[in-house]
């Protein structure tokens, strides 16, 4: 151990003087992420890390691998345009003393007596969305928007420590609808520990759907905690959703260390992540869509075949019912581990285990070494756990295949095993394939099924020994969003969509996509049990033989579901290639709702035939959706 420790003393102590490289992350959202995944197809590059985000380190190393392997690899010629798109990215991660108009920040650097070079970065942005939306059969009209403005600083402490923050503010509106209410159990649950009559465990909510101005599942919170209404900026004038005009705040911040030529990566902050996904945005254990929190990561990498990695945070509560109220029975910790190990660039697979537990100092759920899944039995039965692993099939230069699975609960014994409640789990099946359309750059199509299982990633409520007389609850959220796919629980997918860009100056990106959406209601005379994240599972008889009529499900066919075809195309167009710091986007499409039933009582332990429908509790619905909006310094 004491030879471990000067050896690494030592590492840090060379590595210390050499000249400053930004280890802060590039956010998720950048369309490197998918330029990298399309390199990857060519097979320009290795398989990299599903723990995102990325430093700008790695993905300047990253660009320079693909331009370098290029040259080697005569069947996977990049294409001009798609140099340029690499070049310019690789571009903007250099830096110049003083002020970049173009960038929009400020940038200097300065060496110590010692030989440290210490770098200062600072800046600003602006984003704006206007979204609206037509509903043909209610001619009803409405409109939505987000805007924020945000400024940044940070920089490097020599080569191998990185820091930043930025905090901004913002104006947002985003329409929604009551649909009805329901109760976190359903009804005729039984539990001899938990009462249903009691409102502080049987909790009553509204149920909303999603904001009417936007796609789909599309819309996410930029705001921190709670929003103030336009006309009450108090701490007293908390509220959880922004119905009208009002204003939000966002803090982010990290602090990353590398080590050994980026073999031990450590990152601090609060920020958006994305592990075990197959594609882009597609995770089922802890997806892009889900907001940010505070975590300490460690990345571990001692050969370029097998990776490690842990993340433990803090999770954040949701406002329904007041800033003490809510977050009384939401005071939940964080921890998720992943091993991957791939075969070169034509298998790749990773498995891993994540923990949502009440706080306490519980370091085994930190420990990359150890099952967050097996080691609750070591500690007691307190926790939500949950199983994941994807496997990825590449052949390079033509595409991939890829699945992924999320284990919630399951009990292996089950006599009907896809029809109880009792095993919860998600599944995701897609292909992606490489498509090589000449002057165009990284077009690519992809399909791609998901599939939630009732109550996936719900849990019920625990009473813990440091916590006297109050029953926690433990979903898979993190400030009333999931921290797994973007979906509600008792939901299916299939989604296709295509993309590419084209270079003249500016960078112009587009797409178009198909996707539909089933969900069980989760309200209303017709609900479906476990369609809904604040729902819980009774664990009285759940693993009976028979088992309550409640405990059993027949997706489509035990109540009502909305059904949802979505179709929309879109672009952007990123003008800094034209000295313009300045990026403009669109997406214009046509969302068709509608629900089906069956003849028989809901929840009733039977496959009914299913039918269309259209009543005032369960609508028809055909939106037509524009959302634009810009970017400055983006």
């Amino acid at each position: 151990m004491k030879r471990f420790l000067v050896f690494f003393l030592l590492t840090v102590a060379l590595a210390l003087p050499m000249a400053a490289q930004s280890h802060t992350s590039v956010p998720l959202d950048d369309p490197i992420y998918y330029v990298i995944e399309q390199a990857q197809l060519k097979g320009l590059c290795p398989t990299l890390s599903e723990a995102k985000p990325y430093s700008q380190h790695k993905i300047k190393s990253i660009i320079n691998i693909i331009l370098s392997t290029e040259a080697e690899l005569p069947w996977a010629a990049l294409t001009s345009s798609e140099k340029a798109i690499l070049q310019q990215t690789l571009a903007s991660f250099e830096k110049e003393e003083g002020w970049n108009w173009l960038t929009g920040e400020t940038y200097q650097e300065h060496t110590t007596k010692s030989g440290i070079t210490m770098t200062f970065n600072a800046g600003a942005s602006w984003q704006s969305v206007v979204s609206g939306s037509y509903e043909f059969l209610g001619k009803d009209f409405s409109w939505g928007t987000d805007n924020w403005g945000t400024a940044f600083i940070g920089g490097d402490m020599g080569s191998s420590f990185s820091w930043n923050f930025s905090a901004g503010g913002g104006l947002m509106k985003a329409p929604r609808k009551e649909l009805g209410t329901a109760y976190t159990f359903y009804e005729g649950f039984e539990n001899k520990e938990i009462d249903p009559a009691r409102k502080d465990q049987n909790k009553e909510y509204i149920v909303f759907s999603e904001p009417t101005t936007f796609f789909p599942y599309t819309y996410q919170k930029n705001w921190d905690g709670s929003i103030f209404k336009g006309d009450s900026l108090s701490s007293s004038g908390f509220y959880e959703w922004p119905y009208g005009m009002s204003f939000g705040y966002q803090m982010n911040g990290e602090m990353a260390v590398s080590f050994l030529d980026d073999a031990i990566f450590v990152r601090a902050g609060r920020l958006q992540r994305e592990w075990a996904a197959g594609t882009n945005g597609s995770s089922l254990a802890l997806n892009a869509s889900a907001r940010p929190f505070f975590g300490v990561e460690v990345n571990f990498e001692p050969f370029s075949w097998l990776r490690m990695a842990t993340l433990t945070g803090i999770l954040e509560y949701y406002n329904m019912n007041g800033i003490s109220v809510s977050s009384a029975t939401f005071q939940n910790a964080f921890a998720i581990g992943m091993a991957e190990a791939n075969y070169k660039n034509y298998l790749h697979f990773s498995f891993g285990s994540s923990a949502v537990f009440p706080k306490r100092f519980e370091l085994g759920y930190s420990f990359p070494l150890l099952s967050r899944f097996f080691y609750q039995n070591n500690v007691g039965d307190f926790d939500n756990l949950a199983m994941f692993a994807t496997l990825i099939l590449q052949y390079p230069g033509i595409g991939k295949i890829w699945g992924s699975a999320y284990v919630d609960e399951m009990d292996l014994t089950s006599p009907a095993f896809f029809s109880q409640d009792r095993n919860m789990h998600a599944v995701q099946v897609g292909i992606s394939a490489a498509l090589p359309i000449p002057k165009l750059a990284f077009s690519n199509f992809t399909f791609q099924y998901t599939k939630i299982e009732p109550y996936v990633y719900t849990h019920q409520l625990v009473k813990t020994p440091w916590y006297d007389d109050i029953w926690m609850e433990e979903p898979y959220m993190n400030n009333g969003v999931s921290l797994g796919y973007y979906l509600p629980p008792n939901s299916d997918e299939l989604k296709i969509r295509f993309d590419s860009s084209l270079i003249g100056g500016g960078v112009f990106r587009f797409h178009a996509q198909y996707q539909m959406i089933r969900h069980g209601a989760e309200y209303g005379s017709r609900a479906v049990d476990g369609s809904g994240l604040n729902s819980q599972l009774d664990t009285t008889g759940r693993n009976d033989k028979e088992g309550k009529p409640e405990l059993w499900k027949y997706f489509l066919h035990d109540g009502a579901y909305q059904w949802q075809h979505i179709f929309k195309v879109g672009g952007s167009f990123d003008m800094r290639g034209l000295n313009i710091p300045v990026s403009i986007f669109c997406d214009m499409g046509v969302v068709y709702s509608y629900y089906t039933d069956i003849d028989g009582k809901p929840n009733s332990a039977v496959r009914y035939d299913i039918h269309k429908i259209n009543t005032s509790e369960y609508p028809t619905q055909t939106q037509f959706i524009t959302t634009v909006g810009f970017k400055i310094y983006p």
